[in-house]
């Protein structure tokens, strides 16, 4: 059952919503969607509870930034969907 969740949180996190999702054509909205599904991605493969630990020091260039990898898999999730949102013909 824990594989069968981490291999759908993959799925959200590269953006298979789309040609799910929308078969026809761009919608407005699919760009929410797309961030949606990546920050359901990251929750289903890491877990819902490292959403609660934010980035630290982000934008700080005198120190490393923290960041957990829930939030970095978002980041790169969020990435992947929106570049396939808008290139989705």
């Amino acid at each position: 059952m824990e594989v069968l969740k981490k291999l759908l949180g993959m799925a959200f996190l590269v953006g298979l919503i789309n040609p799910i999702a929308f078969t026809n054509n761009q919608q407005w909205y699919q760009g929410f969607a797309c961030l949606l599904a990546a920050f359901i991605g990251s929750g289903l493969i890491f877990g819902f509870g490292g959403y609660a630990v934010g980035p630290k020091k982000i934008g700080n260039a005198d120190e490393t930034p923290v960041i957990n990898q829930v939030w970095m898999m978002f980041f790169i999730g969020a990435v992947a969907n929106l570049l396939f949102a808008t290139m989705y013909v």
